[in-house]
């Protein structure tokens, strides 16, 4: 079976065309049930097709600036300061794993 690829608004306005053309709903019953459509739809998309966030990360290349990593840590670790903190905190970083492809779909206001 071939692969379809179009965005939801576009599939959005294409089911909602054809509910009230082919089953005679009203417009607004239609839209609202292209939509509930559209969401199902993309609730059951095996895996994201937009790349938006690749090259993200979930933590930030730097620790919080508040202490609580040097201090949480210090917890685990004797004499550590701001220095050995930041040091853990890069190697904590480089470990770090990109965020998968397209993790969350493209935000209305980008498209």
């Amino acid at each position: 079976m071939p692969e379809i690829r179009l965005d939801s608004a576009r599939i959005e306005r294409i089911v909602s065309q054809t509910l009230r053309d082919e089953a005679g709903l009203s417009p607004l019953k239609a839209n609202q049930l292209a939509a509930q459509i559209c969401i199902r739809l993309s609730a059951s998309m095996a895996a994201p097709t937009n790349p938006h966030l690749s090259g993200y990360r979930i933590i930030r290349s730097t620790p919080p600036f508040d202490g609580t990593f040097r201090k949480a840590v210090s917890a685990k670790i004797a004499d550590v300061n701001d220095a050995v903190a930041r040091e853990l905190w890069e190697l904590v970083y480089e470990r770090g794993q990109d965020l998968p492809p397209a993790i969350a779909d493209t935000p209305s206001w980008l498209k």
